[in-house]
């Protein structure tokens, strides 16, 4: 994997998955700086293209909404929106969590619970996470504020009716691809109808799309023109930009 914008190596201890972050049970934890590198690569093609932020980040397949925390964390000075949805409606409510996370109350909701755990088992992981509690207000204070929606939506369907899921500068998600986690909409080819409906809400002057999946899975479509695509460990990503 060859990093072009997060390439210092760090510990990311404070966004682990159950820690701080809520953990939405049957996901997976991305990887936070393969997320950073990823959405630090859309922000430098938008800008290439003149669209300057902050800018509107959706991800369509969130799941727990991990991914988007991490980078809501990381990048909130270049983002002003994030969206999120998924067909599940029990990840949804997961990733309403986490995203609250992105403001200080929140955060300091979070931050109670954990006291009150280790109030009641004195366990030094919740000490260690009260601790990771702190850092990550320290991001979150240094933010301005974000607007979050998070609903229920099937991302193979057309939803471009919907407000929610239009004017996006950034599609950005991890596909399904089985295993843990895999597509429960009723498609017979989830990932063209995928590509499909994120036509018709993307602007070929100022969306950039990045999917994420297994390797299995194709990511090329005919709307779309792939501007990058790279391979790292069992899964790849590409980052498109839509046809008109």
């Amino acid at each position: 994997m060859n990093y072009l914008f997060h390439t210092a190596k760090q510990s990311y201890e404070h966004f682990a998955s159950g820690k701080v972050l809520y953990n939405a049970p049957g996901t997976t934890s991305f990887p936070v700086r393969l997320a950073s590198e990823i959405v630090q690569r859309c922000f430098h093609l938008l800008r290439e293209k003149g669209v300057s932020g902050p800018y509107h980040l959706y991800d369509p397949c969130c799941g727990g909404g991990y991914m988007l925390t991490v980078i809501g964390l990381l990048h909130h000075d270049r983002i002003n929106r994030i969206t999120a949805s998924d067909q599940d409606q029990a990840m949804v409510k997961f990733a309403a969590q986490n995203l609250s996370l992105l403001r200080p109350d929140g955060l300091a909701k979070r931050k109670e619970q954990v006291r009150e755990l280790f109030e009641l088992y004195q366990k030094p992981s919740h000490m260690e996470a009260l601790q990771s509690a702190d850092y990550l207000m320290g991001l979150v204070e240094q933010s301005s504020a974000l607007q979050l929606d998070c609903f229920q939506a099937d991302s193979t369907v057309d939803n471009s009716r919907d407000e929610r899921c239009r004017n996006a500068h950034i599609i950005l998600t991890d596909l399904p691809y089985g295993g843990i986690v895999d597509w429960i909409s009723g498609s017979a080819s989830p990932v063209h109808d995928f590509f499909e409906s994120m036509h018709k809400i993307a602007s070929p002057a100022s969306t950039v799309l990045a999917v994420i999946a297994d390797k299995s899975q194709s990511l090329r479509h005919p709307k779309f023109k792939r501007l990058q695509v790279q391979k790292i460990g069992k899964r790849h990503f590409a980052l498109f930009e839509p046809l008109a």
